[in-house]
């Protein structure tokens, strides 16, 4: 049998039609709702991203800028601590030539009286003029000079310079190299 009601048949048609409709509808709601969400959720990252970057940058430049502050305190801080290495050095090389002063004042206390003393800085060394009112004085001094306990003391002793003055005294010059505390 062949239905004729044509009608009917065009409303089932369109009732099939707005079904499908209605899925699409709702499956293309649901994708937009999705992207909306998505794109919503990527450009909320991409801000607290900036936000952040911008952060880090500002705390960047704010101890780029306590660091350069502070520059002029380091500066002066090494130039201090140099002085103070330099300080220190020339203490430890005056030091060594009041201690080599002594030592020879001591070891020849009866025997020659030190009647000059001259600095060479920039050889570490000490120049002693020793003065022996006789022979047999001298001859005592350069015992000492010659003995291994003022040997072990300083190893590089010159003399040199050895005259005799008018009035019988006898001048000689000792050059030594004073100790290295480094």
């Amino acid at each position: 049998m062949i239905n004729i009601n044509f009608f009917s048949n065009r409303i089932n048609q369109k009732d099939k039609q707005r079904k499908t409709d209605a899925k699409f509808f709702h499956i293309s709601t649901y994708v937009l709702i999705g992207i909306t969400l998505i794109m919503v959720a990527i450009f909320a990252f991409k801000f607290y991203n900036t936000l952040q970057i911008n952060n880090t940058n500002q705390k960047i430049k704010d101890y780029r800028e306590t660091i350069l502050g502070q520059e002029n305190v380091e500066l002066n801080y090494l130039i201090f601590v140099n002085k103070i290495k330099v300080i220190s050095e020339i203490y430890q090389k005056r030091s060594n030539k009041q201690e080599a002063m002594e030592f020879f004042a001591q070891a020849f206390a009866d025997k020659a009286d030190i009647i000059g003393m001259n600095y060479q800085e920039d050889q570490g060394g000490l120049i002693l003029q020793l003065n022996s009112d006789n022979i047999f004085e001298l001859e005592e001094v350069n015992e000492i000079l010659d003995s291994v306990d003022l040997r072990q003391q300083y190893q590089n002793i010159e003399k040199s310079a050895l005259t005799r003055t008018e009035k019988g005294n006898y001048k000689l010059t000792l050059k030594l190299e004073l100790k290295n505390n480094d």
